[in-house]
């Protein structure tokens, strides 16, 4: 979900430059059209001048409208195409966030599971310290296999302070005959 989430933040960047450089050329156009519109000028007030250039003048005249008209063409797409890149960047950018919220959301998710899983393995680790008291216990007070131990039993076997191991979820352990292996009242709280 992730590797799909920066694949799509990575083509919308793409798809932005892109739309810029597009966005650069057409201003560029843009700014040929101010010397046009002077050239048109120049050559309407001399077409007002004379009679014998006014058809040499008339057909540059015309020219130049149709190049004008060009150009405003080009303007409008321009105008056009400036409103569809905010347009697509307007979207990006949701999108981006979005992105950023389902970022979040598996993060916090692999952030729970890690969780789980820690506080799991902690729980698993003491069921195998349990393991290990029952079975000196049974060796030093010459148990049998089917003999169940207490807790109190086991104490002397957690260090100098004699803490008993708890299940760091809150789960119940349960100590069973020597033979068989603790358990936890946590599901998947289970030795191997």
């Amino acid at each position: 979900m992730v590797v799909a989430a920066l694949g799509m933040l990575y083509v919308q960047q793409q798809t932005v430059k892109e739309l810029r450089a597009e966005n650069e050329s057409l201003k560029q156009q843009v700014a040929q059209i101010a010397p046009l519109q002077e050239q048109l000028a120049s050559a309407t007030q001399a077409a007002a001048g004379g009679a014998a250039a006014q058809e040499g003048q008339t057909r540059e005249l015309a020219r130049l409208r149709n190049e004008v008209s060009q150009l405003r063409k080009q303007t409008n797409d321009l105008a056009k195409a400036r409103q569809e890149a905010l347009k697509l960047n307007q979207r990006m950018a949701s999108e981006v966030e979005a992105g950023k919220g389902a970022l979040a959301q598996a993060q916090a998710q692999a952030q729970a599971e890690s969780q789980k899983l820690l506080t799991a393995n902690a729980c698993i680790n003491n069921l195998h310290l349990l393991a290990t008291a029952k079975q000196q216990w049974a060796m030093q007070n010459n148990k049998q296999n089917t003999d169940v131990p207490t807790m109190e039993d086991l104490r002397p076997y957690f260090g100098p302070n004699g803490v008993v191991p708890a299940c760091p979820d809150g789960g119940v352990y349960t100590l069973g005959a020597v033979s068989e292996k603790p358990t936890c009242s946590i599901a998947g709280h289970v030795l191997p």
